[in-house]
């Protein structure tokens, strides 16, 4: 095999998804000629060990991490154990996280040969051509490529943005009816990137590494003919869409709705979907063209119900204009998931109270069904590669400051002790709301456990 590419994600017992980026990176290297495979070992549900039995058993000439901040343990012990038992081909590590940190990566794992950064078919496919063909372009002219070069790092020019996502071929779906048969859905990928400009987030901050435009949308008989393809392939009539920002604000976002209810009616695909979006893309109009299409549901970044911290994350909307877009959504009966963040360095105890309160006044009159929910993130997570993280640095504010370890920051002393009594009262609340599921989940999880610690015991004998 020329390429296998890994996904190192953690084990999950209550959600199962396809990563749609290495999907999509074998999909474009197959098409490039290469013999390419994936390993999902988040899907699979494999340890530490045995994705290194994997991995040595298949013995490509390359292997591919894609290492997420979440994922980013497991990806390295994997890395030093291959190479410690042996493995003599390529490593290439992508993704958000390697992105970011392709000095210190390279700097401190001689494991790993080459970082790509950024978007990564054509700078992986190039480096395959290198790798494996012995093609005659130099390392040093492939762009997006970071590599080490006489006991030196170097890092190319950041390679632009596909400006054209209908170049790239429909991902791959090796996992996508283990995905269905665990009861989850599909997801397509629509869009790359964000037009916002929030400071908490690192989706900006990775595509402004390289030059192009930021938001980039494939065209809507490209997206249609991929829904279809899916539908008659997996017999499945329900998706999510993964995209960062799914639509536009104003006449555009409306335009693109149109034209997409317009060609899955054209073609008689009676399917469901939901979607991610910021508020200032709600329109009556809007939702209601979707809904006619298939919409169920929407993933809403509200982030706050106070101005001010609003205004400090840069969201570039108001309080009123997230009501109004719960309250059109809940009108025009579309279940929504309110993405909320409860704090940050500046946060007082009264603010968090005082959404604690909103919140609870909104479940009660603005939501329709059982499906709608209320994603709370306690905290602001910094990210690397976010401007909240350049400026928590430049204040001094950062407790923990370091690649590896993370990013974190000190909360205001009775905001951090209503938080940690909120931990209390949700774990209690799913447990009363649900107790067989959480008791099924924990079952499901120490039984993987136990196998996970005698697979190791033996590993280690």
């Amino acid at each position: 095999m020329d390429v296998l590419l890994i996904n190192p994600g953690k084990v999950r017992h209550d959600y199962v998804s396809e990563h749609l980026g290495i999907a999509s990176l074998k999909a474009y290297t197959q098409q490039k000629g290469f013999e390419v495979d994936t390993v999902d070992m988040a899907i699979e549900s494999l340890s530490v060990a045995d994705g290194i039995d994997k991995i040595l058993e298949i013995n490509p000439q390359v292997v591919g991490f894609s290492l997420l901040d979440d994922s980013r343990f497991k990806g390295l012990d994997i890395i030093k154990g291959i190479r410690r038992a042996g493995y003599q081909g390529a490593i290439i590590v992508g993704g958000y996280f390697a992105s970011f940190a392709a000095e210190e990566l390279l700097r401190d794992f001689q494991e790993i040969d080459f970082v790509v950064r950024g978007e990564g078919e054509l700078t992986l496919a190039e480096l395959l051509e290198k790798i494996i063909r012995q093609s005659p372009l130099a390392f040093h002219k492939i762009q997006g490529l970071s590599f080490r070069e006489k006991n030196q790092i170097v890092h190319n020019t950041a390679r632009p943005l596909i400006a054209d996502l209908d170049f790239l071929p429909p991902v791959d779906r090796k996992y996508a009816r283990v995905v269905l048969e665990r009861g989850f859905h599909l997801r397509i990928a629509a869009s790359r990137g964000c037009w916002g400009q929030c400071t908490f987030c690192d989706i900006i901050g990775m595509y402004r590494q390289s030059p192009g435009k930021i938001w980039r949308s494939r065209s809507i008989k490209n997206v249609v003919d991929e829904i279809e393809q899916l539908v008659q392939s997996f017999n499945t009539q329900y998706f999510a869409f993964n995209d960062d920002q799914f639509l536009l604000p104003g006449k555009k976002g409306e335009e693109r709705a149109e034209a997409l209810a317009a060609e899955l009616e054209r073609r008689n695909l009676k399917i469901q979907f939901e979607l991610m979006c910021r508020v200032d893309t709600v329109s009556s109009a809007t939702m209601r063209r979707l809904k006619s299409a298939g919409l169920q549901r929407v993933f809403l970044g509200l982030e706050s119900f106070n101005q001010k911290q609003l205004d400090r994350l840069q969201k570039g909307v108001s309080i009123r204009q997230n009501l109004k877009a719960l309250i059109t959504l809940y009108r025009l009966e579309i279940d929504v998931i309110a993405s909320v963040i409860l704090s940050d360095a500046f946060t007082s105890l009264r603010e968090v109270i005082d959404q604690f309160f909103i919140l609870v006044q909104l479940r009660r009159r603005y939501f329709n069904s059982r499906r709608c929910q209320i994603s709370i993130n306690q905290k602001i997570e910094i990210y690397r590669g976010s401007l909240i993280y350049q400026q928590y640095k430049q204040q001094g504010l950062l407790s923990r400051d370091h690649y590896l370890d993370g990013y974190d920051y000190h909360l205001k002393l009775g905001t951090y002790l209503r938080l940690k009594l909120f931990d209390l009262e949700a774990s209690l609340s799913r447990f009363i709301r649900k107790p067989l599921v959480s008791l099924r989940n924990l079952f499901r999880a120490i039984r993987w456990w136990t196998g996970q610690l005698a697979r190791y015991l033996e590993y280690e004998r």
